[in-house]
């Protein structure tokens, strides 16, 4: 068993055992290494998620039902269901349509795809997938989201900044107890080269890099005094991730992000009936001077970066798989060939080729309906904003369904959602000869 691995499992008995509190922060520990091992046996390992996750399942049966009546509980309950079946059945009722399987290397089944039959990756992945609701459940019912989300976010940040210091000294200490999971393919993290943190691959830590920064931005925005500048040095952290990631899913997911934010804060403007000119204006001229003096430094790195990739084998490989992917969907009637089937490049693709089009429009129900209404919570327009940013970083480059950064922050916008409905008093043995109360003047 890995040393971390053993001590965080440690942790979490004791937390299931004796110490309930505790639960929210280990999940969120877990959710801020998810490219570590818990455990390994028999050359599979369970990441430390998804043992946190089992644990949360176990303690969810000593927990009150939510006894929500908002419909994105519906489609959340729709998108499990489907997924469920489509993973049992799909292999048998497509049984020899061409696939890109998972274990096979997105370079060599681009080239040489496989053929869909039931494999390990199908039960790994469903999984993980029953155990992420698990958690999601667990945390929206004791009302932990926000508080494991944000473990999560500062444990992910700070470890990988750790990291990337240590790689450039040359003393990657971390290593044996970060990279632990057997069967990842584990980039290497070399001075000089991108940075990958606690991360399998630079484009994983840009997805997650992305939202953290987004939702330490928007804290620090909302808070004020120390506070403020504890997030604000949080969001920087995040930022100076997301640039030595060097991603190509760094540079697009981070376009689109900042496009969008322009786009709202233009919006809010007008609604608001001009209302905050001056300080739109002063960031306008910011902006503009920043880009004028800086321009050609600042765009020189992001260059690079795209004249590195479009071209690269990595680029062909991954635009080949999204391609294929679409075969895929057409051979399996849009029905899916089941989670763990087919392995393409973008989550976007990951949902349509696997749980098929009825899937994919309860999943995205689902996110969409906890993310807009979280968004008009003011406790939780930090976390929808960071969930808007890593849907929009998985839909470029990133596939897994499973990553717990996706579902902690699903987690904290369906805290606002699912509000329990109040269940009515019992009445007492006199209820019936009772006369209500009615309280007025100062007893009110």
């Amino acid at each position: 068993m890995p040393v971390l691995g053993a001590v965080f499992t440690a942790v979490l008995a004791v937390a299931l055992i004796a110490r309930r509190t505790w639960l929210p922060a280990v999940i969120g520990v877990a959710g801020g290494l998810p490219y570590t091992a818990a455990v390994v046996a028999g050359g599979n390992g369970v990441p430390l998620f998804s043992a946190a996750a089992l644990a949360s399942g176990i303690a969810l049966l000593g927990t009150r039902p939510l006894r929500t009546t908002h419909w994105s509980a519906n489609a959340l309950a729709a998108f499990v269901a489907w997924a469920t079946i489509a993973t049992a059945v799909a292999p048998w009722m497509f049984a020899g349509v061409r696939v890109l399987v998972p274990r096979g290397g997105v370079d060599g089944q681009v080239l040489d795809p496989g053929y869909l039959t039931y494999s390990i990756s199908n039960l790994a992945q469903l999984g993980y997938l029953l155990l992420a609701v698990c958690a999601l459940l667990y945390l929206v019912r004791v009302g932990a989201a926000e508080t494991a989300l944000r473990i999560a976010l500062v444990v992910g940040t700070v470890v990988t900044t750790v990291r990337g210091v240590l790689v450039q000294a040359g003393a990657d200490v971390l290593a044996p107890l970060m990279d632990t999971l057997p069967g990842v393919a584990y980039a290497w993290a070399l001075p000089g080269e991108r940075l990958r943190g606690v991360f399998s691959e630079p484009s994983e830590l840009a997805a997650f890099a992305l939202p953290a920064a987004a939702y330490f931005a928007v804290t620090a925005l909302r808070s004020s005094g120390g506070q403020r500048m504890i997030w604000a040095a949080a969001s920087a952290l995040s930022c100076a991730n997301l640039l030595q990631a060097a991603s190509g899913t760094a540079v697009v997911a981070s376009a689109v992000v900042i496009a969008v934010s322009l786009l709202v804060v233009a919006v809010r403007y007008v609604v608001r009936g001009g209302r905050g000119t001056v300080w739109f204006v002063l960031g306008g001229l910011t902006i503009a001077i920043v880009l004028l003096a800086a321009g050609p430094q600042l765009a020189a790195p992001v260059e690079a970066i795209v004249d590195d990739k479009v071209g690269s084998q990595s680029y062909d490989s991954r635009t080949g798989a999204d391609g294929f992917s679409w075969g895929v969907l057409a051979d399996t009637l849009g029905i899916g060939a089941g989670l763990g089937a087919n392995r393409p490049s973008s989550f976007g693709m990951t949902l349509l080729t696997c749980v098929g089009i009825p899937g994919t429009i309860a999943f995205a129900v689902f996110a969409l309906g906890v993310l807009v209404r979280a968004a008009r919570s003011p406790a939780t327009v930090p976390a929808s904003v960071a969930l808007a940013a890593v849907l929009v970083a998985k839909l470029v480059g990133t596939p897994d369904l499973s990553t717990p950064i996706l579902w902690l922050l699903l987690a904290a916008c369906a805290s606002s959602v699912w509000h329990p409905v109040a269940e009515p008093p019992e009445p007492g043995p006199d209820a019936a000869g009772a006369r209500p109360v009615t309280l007025t003047g100062a007893h009110q």
